[in-house]
């Protein structure tokens, strides 16, 4: 423990004031990485610690300085300190000298007692009988806390004084300030840019509407940590990993070599998943997708992406770690330039039977997919359930029934939403609904809102 340095409580405290202070503990706070402490077991040395006095003390009176529970490492206290008289030719700013003596110590507090009071001078040859303590600046020194301390918490100081009688004194002031504290040196991550481009029915849905690539920028915030102890080091190989992810089933025609970014790409089509490692610690990149052309063009699947964000990094302790900086951001998705159709209210029940029928006009064939919520509030989402050949009317209700009843729809009514990969233009859905043979009534889709 470095604490009260014999030279250190040789200086005498240069104090210009013309009033009196309130008592103030005074500490430069050091700021650890809490991933960086991991495995650290050293103890740790603060700044130095020292308290402006704002009471006129006495013999006998005791004075505590407090930290958290098990953080001080008590040992090393002087049994005596001397806080010199502080001499003026002008009465106002001279300040009575103190000594104290050791009373206790453990791992939480130290605690010293006033043994006498010394007056200052005029700077000549004249001595003061009636200057006080007010404004003398005991000074504590440096301390020793373990690195326990530090990562379940602040390590803070707080000071209290009694006389000799008991008495609370010196009561005013900023009495409380912290020591240490761990703070996690790393930012948060952002997706900056997200992907937004919209897949062309009319090129087969192997391209994307005016462009010929899709990108996605993402940034972390830069933590300062200059001056910071116990630093976690950002591993040279892999550091920063951004792991993108798409929906599973919707990349079996993408390949490794359509993406591009500054880090090194691996791609795994089966689960979606594009990982993007970097050296060391990255801030900020742009991960672009460009799709295939020529005899190689492939269908682009509409999708949403998300993104987690990881560094991997060895503490100051020499232990490997990784920190999440951010988990399922979303990434920007791709949507198609198709057609969907919403039918707002179809009937179920014993004596209920339903007609929806597609009607593609056009030469592009495209796969039918269908989503629907009941009265009950629950939604189902039915996937793929044909496909609308090119000039031909397909029959869907008998498809759409098997797939709710499947998905355990159970309900009296349903809103159903029809989207076909293929030109808007070309697309019709009719419904319509039938009640125990009698009533028969056609349902107006959303295509017709609007039209007059």
């Amino acid at each position: 423990m470095k604490l009260l340095k014999k030279t250190l409580l040789a200086t005498a405290v240069a104090v210009t004031c013309s009033t009196a202070l309130a008592g103030t503990v005074s500490v430069t706070k050091q700021v650890h990485s809490s991933e960086g402490l991991t495995g650290v077991t050293a103890n740790q040395t603060s700044n130095a610690i020292s308290y402006t006095l704002a009471a006129a003390y006495q013999e006998g009176d005791r004075i505590t300085f407090t930290f958290p529970d098990g953080a001080l490492v008590a040992n090393g206290f002087p049994a005596q300190v001397n806080v010199p008289a502080v001499n003026s030719a002008t009465p106002a700013n001279a300040i009575a000298g103190l000594a104290l003596g050791l009373l206790n110590s453990d791992t939480n507090s130290v605690t010293y007692r006033v043994t006498s009071i010394t007056q200052p001078t005029d700077g000549v040859n004249t001595t003061y009988t009636d200057r006080t303590t007010i404004g003398a600046v005991l000074p504590l020194g440096t301390i020793d806390y373990t690195a326990d301390a530090v990562r379940n918490g602040s390590v803070t100081v707080t000071v209290s004084s009694v006389t000799a009688a008991g008495d609370t004194l010196d009561a005013s002031g900023t009495r409380t300030a912290t020591v240490a504290e761990a703070k996690t040196q790393f930012g948060t991550a952002s997706v900056t840019a997200p992907f937004d481009a919209v897949v062309d029915v009319s090129q087969m849905r192997q391209a994307f509407v005016g462009g010929v690539a899709d990108s996605m920028s993402w940034a972390i915030t830069d933590v300062d940590t200059t001056g910071w102890l116990n630093v976690a080091t950002v591993n040279a190989t892999s550091g920063t990993v951004v792991n993108l992810y798409g929906e599973a089933g919707k990349m079996g025609n993408v390949t490794a070599a359509q993406w591009s970014s500054a880090g090194s790409r691996t791609f795994t089509a089966d689960s979606a998943r594009l990982s993007v490692a970097y050296g060391g610690m990255t801030t900020n990149d742009t991960i672009t997708f460009t799709p295939l052309t020529g005899t190689s063009a492939a269908v682009i699947e509409a999708q949403a992406f998300t993104a987690d964000f990881t560094y991997n990094y060895t503490s100051a302790g020499s232990q490997a770690g990784s920190a999440t900086v951010g988990s399922g951001l979303s990434a920007g998705s791709w949507t198609l330039n198709g057609a969907t159709v919403n039918i707002p209210y179809m009937p179920y029940g014993p004596t209920a039977s339903q007609v929806v029928y597609v009607t593609n006009s056009g030469t592009q064939a495209g796969d039918i997919s269908v989503t629907a919520f009941d009265n009950n509030g629950n939604t189902f989402d039915l996937g793929v359930i044909g496909t609308a050949n090119a000039q031909t009317v397909t029959k869907l209700a008998p498809a759409i029934n098997t797939a709710l009843e499947a998905a355990g729809f159970a309900g009296s009514q349903a809103s159903i939403t029809v989207t076909v990969n293929a030109p808007e233009d070309d697309i019709t859905v009719h419904a319509s609904f039938n009640i125990g043979g009698n009533d028969r009534a056609f349902v107006i889709t959303d295509q017709y809102k609007g039209v007059e």
